[in-house]
């Protein structure tokens, strides 16, 4: 019985090699309506968002900002801007001479 099943299962894995590959070509479709994708997602998508809040950098978890407005309040004070140059052939030419 068994020598029966192995000679069975050998002749369909022979069989199943035998057989050409299918396959089809993947396409892309976009889900957003942004981006291409069905106008009737819409909806769907936004009442997904409004569903998931924020995140969890709103309100008094959101990040430490001060840093940030110190550096831009200083940067018309810099005294000295470094002009712009291009390098060609190894020779500095200002973009703003």
């Amino acid at each position: 019985m068994k020598i029966l099943l192995t000679i069975a299962l050998s002749a369909a894995c022979g069989a199943a090699a035998a057989l050409p590959a299918a396959a089809t070509e993947q396409v892309y479709r976009p889900v957003s309506p942004t981006f291409g994708g069905n106008p009737l997602n819409g909806t769907f998508l936004l009442s997904t968002a409004q569903a998931q809040g924020y995140g969890a950098k709103s309100g008094q978890n959101s990040p430490d900002l001060s840093g940030l407005n110190q550096a831009l309040s200083n940067l018309g004070n810099a005294g000295t801007v470094a002009t712009p140059t291009i390098i060609i052939n190894g020779t500095s030419i200002p973009t703003n001479p």
